[in-house]
């Protein structure tokens, strides 16, 4: 997915039930909309948890989040979990990231940020979560107070104890107090609290918020729309409003109306949306290929069970662990 990290992208709160069920999520996000807060507000806190649907932009938005802290000379770090299952942290690194890692672990002081995605093309490998987390912590050795770890999800049921037991955030050691050190203390409480009434969160679950119209005209622009003004409006006349909230889709879109001046119809929308879906994904290599035939056949046959059983959740078993995939469509 291509797209430009001067669209800045806002994100809102989500509880515990709102993170596995991606109807509920998507309306938190949208009523969020006047409360959304950016990336600079995210990383305030220590342990993250993305959760938004395919589409939306979550790998993208880490990666040139990963980009902009490592320009700014920040040790920051972009590992796949499918591929963290399998392999050590420093096996992932290029020779330049592990320089960079190093000196972190030798500062004893600096954040390093490492962004974890995804967890759901994790379980969809049949790699293990667990795994995976304990590859980190064993990397960062003894360093989880020093870490900051954003990770990626759709909205699927995640087992955040699993997050908590490898990567906890250690409470903070006391230092035995002095006269001087006291009067420090207070006056630095005094400095942060005139600045900032609020403290972060040390743990956040947030979804990734549609496109507002203003970002959808600013993306359409840079994906060489000239008239976005009245992209907008078939958008509207179409009913396409819900693809052209997500960034891929949006992609999609914008190509239709420079081919013809004109989107597809709502059925085509979603019949491209569903192929797009399921193509091969360009950032990860599939263990296995299935064919575009054999994955609409097998997308329409768990559409069907889903209907007919009225349920958007379908569960598969698979050991040590108990996942769920939501289906929505």
């Amino acid at each position: 997915m291509t797209a430009n990290s001067s669209i800045s992208r806002l994100f809102s709160d989500l509880t515990d039930v709102e993170v596995s069920e991606i109807d509920r999520a998507r309306a938190v996000a949208r009523l969020g909309a006047e409360r959304g807060f950016s990336w600079k507000e995210l990383l305030r806190s220590k342990r993250i948890l993305i959760v938004s649907e395919a589409g939306a932009g979550k790998t993208f938005e880490c990666r040139a989040q990963k980009e902009r802290l490592w320009t700014a000379g920040e040790p920051a770090f972009f590992l796949d979990l499918a591929t963290l299952a399998g392999s050590s942290v420093l096996e992932m690194l290029s020779r330049e990231e592990e320089e960079r890692f190093d000196a972190w672990l030798r500062s004893q002081s600096e954040i390093a940020t490492f962004f974890l995605d995804s967890i759901d093309e994790l379980k969809l490998t049949l790699g293990k979560f667990d795994q995976a987390l304990i590859r980190l912590n064993k990397a960062v050795a003894g360093q989880l107070g020093r870490a900051r770890v954003v990770i990626t999800t759709r909205p699927v049921p995640v087992d955040r104890e699993l997050i908590a037991r490898h990567l906890p955030v250690p409470k903070p050691a006391e230092a035995v107090p002095t006269a001087e050190s006291f009067a420090d203390m207070a006056m630095q409480r005094h400095r942060e609290k005139s600045a900032d009434h609020s403290s972060p969160k040390t743990w956040r679950n947030v979804g990734l918020m549609p496109l507002s119209k203003d970002q959808i005209r600013a993306f359409a622009a840079l994906q060489g729309v000239s008239d976005p003004d009245a992209l907008l409006v078939d958008i509207r006349q179409r009913d396409a409003e819900e693809f052209a909230e997500r960034p891929l889709d949006l992609i999609e879109l914008c190509s239709d109306w420079r081919d013809h001046h004109r989107i597809r119809s709502h059925r085509e929308q979603v019949e491209a949306n569903i192929a797009n879906k399921l193509k091969p994904s360009t950032e990860r290599k599939d263990r296995a290929s299935v064919s575009q035939e054999k994955g609409v056949e097998g997308a329409s046959r768990l559409a069907l069970a889903a209907m007919l059983t009225r349920r958007i959740t379908l569960r598969y078993a698979e050991a040590p662990l108990r996942c769920h995939h939501g289906l929505h469509g």
